[in-house]
């Protein structure tokens, strides 16, 4: 089992739409997913169409108050969610110096059902978004192409760092920092790699996600990449970043 957190203080680099669309891809390579959204805004459940307030099914808020077992909401095969709603929002605020319940209930081997399971998290410096890096072995950073997006590229690793440095027995890997919604063409996203390359090195990902007005709409039509052809570049595109991360990550090979 593998856990990665999606995080980024800076809002509308397309967090969420990386998180879906990425965890999305995981499942239909055939490895059993589970996506856990901790917004309080509930973002993903909005993506896919999903009713963040079913009482039927565990939710991020019941993770914090000493559930023991969970039963996620049923996306698609091999592919399952754990919603967020404005509820957790209580959870916001708590310090995790004393432990981390999310850790916890991966050492109690609660996950454990799962390949992989990605966290998407608030574009906020929270606890919540504390709970998500420690719980984790991996974080990924996404942002857009722009040069005023490497501030933020620098304040989440320098929260992440923090909050490593003050919370006791925890090792994530930094993955590293995917760009998104990026013109190829254009001189300023040319030199915004390069210096990105300059910063990063090896942690900005080789797979690049272009701007497309089709993962724009996804959203509207409770689509994912796995709703398009597998010819189609949206779908190669996420292909490819999948394959990227299951080798940066060691997952082993799953058949389909």
């Amino acid at each position: 089992m593998k856990l990665i957190s999606i995080v980024c203080q800076k809002g509308g680099v397309g967090k969420t739409t990386i998180v879906v669309n990425l965890s999305s891809m995981f499942s239909k390579k055939g490895y059993k997913t589970l996506l856990i959204d901790l917004d309080p805004q509930g973002n993903v459940s909005t993506y896919l169409n999903f009713d963040k307030n079913r009482e039927d099914i565990t939710n991020s808020t019941n993770l914090f108050e000493n559930t023991k077992k969970i039963n996620p909401g049923y996306l698609d095969e091999n592919y399952y969610l754990i919603p967020s709603n404005i509820k957790i929002s209580k959870h916001n605020e708590e310090k995790i110096a004393a432990g981390s319940k999310l850790k916890k209930l991966k050492e109690e081997g609660v996950f454990n059902d799962y390949d992989i399971v990605f966290v998407d998290t608030p574009p906020t410096m929270s606890s919540l978004v504390q709970e998500a890096i420690v719980f984790s072995d991996f974080y990924l950073i996404p942002t857009k192409a722009e040069f005023l997006a490497i501030e933020g590229v620098g304040q989440a690793m320098e929260f992440a760092n923090t909050t490593l440095k003050t919370t006791p027995n925890t090792n994530p890997v930094f993955l590293g920092v995917v760009l998104n919604q990026i013109f190829e063409e254009t001189d300023s996203h040319k030199d915004f790699v390069n210096e990105l390359n300059e910063i990063l090195g090896e942690k900005l990902l080789k797979t690049k996600i272009p701007h497309k007005t089709e993962i724009a709409e996804s959203p509207l039509y409770a689509k994912t990449v796995i709703d398009f052809n597998e010819d189609e570049e949206i779908f190669s595109v996420f292909s490819d970043l999948a394959e990227e991360i299951k080798e940066r990550i060691g997952l082993n090979e799953k058949s389909t």
